[in-house]
């Protein structure tokens, strides 16, 4: 599939001393992925290009280990037309992707277009909400949650 930039897609090839470049970007310990055996199934989850759930307790590295993946592929994203889309629940999940990517230079690529770092609901107001609404011919140019969740409050009896 050829798209605009002229470029077919191929999915990254990631290597071990992507994983290690990441951790050194990301200041992480060289060995952060890998454990002290250097069995740690997070490497898989680095290398894959599949899709893959992963699930964890909160605080075990999750969003570590999506930042370190983002990383990588950053790195190596060589079209200038198509993007990265990641969509979380939480903007407390979205801050903390966007912090710990905007601390590094290859990651702050990933916050602009063409990519999208935000949430589910951020993603549906902006690409299918919003251009729905003004098809229409509604003079939208924002949609303010505060301003509606203090409206609908008010309005229980």
């Amino acid at each position: 599939m050829t798209k605009s930039d002229g470029l077919q897609f191929e999915c990254p090839n990631v290597t071990d001393e992507d994983i290690r470049w990441a951790s050194s970007v990301l200041n992480l310990p060289k060995n952060a992925f890998y454990g002290k055996d250097g069995n740690d199934p997070r490497q898989a989850v680095l290398k894959s290009m599949d899709r893959i759930d992963v699930a964890a307790c909160p605080g075990s590295g999750k969003t570590t280990l999506l930042v370190a993946k983002l990383a990588i592929l950053a790195q190596k994203w060589r079209y200038r037309t198509r993007g990265i889309c990641v969509l979380s629940h939480t903007n407390a999940a979205r801050t903390e992707i966007e912090t710990k990517l905007g601390n590094t230079t290859v990651g702050r690529q990933l916050l602009s277009y063409p990519h999208y770092i935000g949430t589910i609901h951020g993603f549906v107001d902006e690409f299918l909400a919003l251009p729905w609404l003004r098809s229409l011919g509604y003079q939208i140019k924002m949609i303010d949650t505060d301003v509606c969740r203090e409206r609908r409050w008010n309005s229980l009896p």
